[in-house]
């Protein structure tokens, strides 16, 4: 039986608060007014100046436990497992929530009809899954979607795994690096702390402006060498698209109202350009990672480098996301981890 969120937190008898004062507590909030869902206050546990967060007090975390002997919590910030972990230490806390439908603006939840619909495909994908840590975050990933509560994928988050770091593969000191949406950098570091600085190139695609202006000063103030930066979006063909949104959350989106034009390029004809001989292939996107991916027939049919994709955001991109891989090299075997405790962490490894 699918008992969403919202029903069960509109039944708790405790006072609720929410947990966090920033972007996503906002969210939460806005998701807790749609549902009728009463907020007594927001409370923090770092120094906060405000007193008030969308007309309601704000208080730090002692001063809420010394007024209420027990009260729930909906976490307000994108750190579930561990803020999870920490508010069931504290006795006066009675219920902890945490909504999957507020990480990243993704707001429509798993449904049976599309359950129902895509059996065939599910079923295919998990029986290619290589190893019974990546079937259980497949099946706590839909769990998670379905119910609209991260704590389903809680027990298969393990922190530590990332990209560039995990019990999937081993990086050599050879590496070139093609980072699709690199945002400000903070994917590439990691990679270069991973291979110790030794590595032949990195290649970085980021399509905002701001977020790649911020990209290249970071890479001369680190001092980060031999990487190629471009304003530009990977897809399917090149030209000019339109990409929107912001930070991790931005793609290309034909039907946005508001947009930027942006030059796109194929990933096999950038690196047949740059000469780029990739082995190591990342993509974090919301949207049109098969358009990216269709782009690349040549990379990964022939060169077959180790490909990490951000594969949770959305079921149906998780699923083409697959099927794509695939479709381009049968000899691909298919992983899944999270690399962040949220279920939209879910990321797909191949190699």
């Amino acid at each position: 039986m699918i008992i969403p969120q919202y029903l069960q937190i509109r039944q708790d008898q405790n006072p609720v608060f929410i947990w966090g004062c920033g972007a996503f507590a906002i969210r939460v909030f806005h998701y807790c007014r749609n549902y009728g869902i009463a907020i007594t206050g927001f409370f923090v546990n770092v120094p906060e100046e405000k007193t008030e967060f969308e007309g309601l007090p704000v208080f730090q975390m002692e001063q809420v436990t010394e007024r209420y002997p027990k009260f729930s919590v909906i976490i307000g910030h994108a750190n579930y497992s561990k803020g999870a972990e920490l508010l069931r230490q504290v006795k006066n806390v009675g219920n902890v929530y945490c909504i999957a439908s507020c990480c990243y603006d993704i707001w429509n939840l798993i449904s049976e009809e599309f359950l129902i619909e895509n059996d065939k495909i599910l079923n295919e994908f998990y029986s290619d899954l290589r190893d019974e840590a990546s079937e259980k975050c497949f099946i706590s990933y839909l769990e998670s979607r379905v119910n609209d509560d991260p704590s389903y994928m809680f027990p298969y988050y393990r922190e530590g795994i990332s990209y560039y770091q995990n019990d999937i593969f081993a990086l050599g000191k050879n590496e070139t690096l093609l980072d699709i949406g690199a945002c400000v950098g903070n994917s590439i570091w990691p990679f270069v702390d991973a291979v110790d600085g030794s590595y032949r190139s990195i290649i970085a695609l980021e399509p905002d402006e701001s977020n790649c202006l911020i990209l290249r000063e970071r890479i001369k103030d680190r001092a980060v060498q031999n990487v190629t930066v471009r304003q530009v979006c990977a897809y399917d063909q090149e030209g000019v698209v339109k990409f929107s949104g912001e930070q991790e959350q931005g793609g290309i989106q034909e039907n946005a109202e508001q947009y930027s034009l942006c030059p796109a390029v194929t990933l096999d004809g950038l690196c047949a350009e740059l000469n780029a001989d990739v082995t190591l292939l990342k993509i974090n996107f919301p949207f049109s990672v098969p358009q990216i991916l269709s782009g690349a027939k040549g990379l990964l049919s022939q060169r077959k480098p180790k490909v990490i994709i951000r594969a949770g955001f959305d079921e149906n991109v998780l699923i083409e996301t697959y099927r794509m891989v695939k479709n381009l090299n049968p000899d691909y075997q298919i992983y899944l981890r999270y690399t962040v405790g949220i279920p939209q962490g879910l990321t797909m490894f191949a190699i």
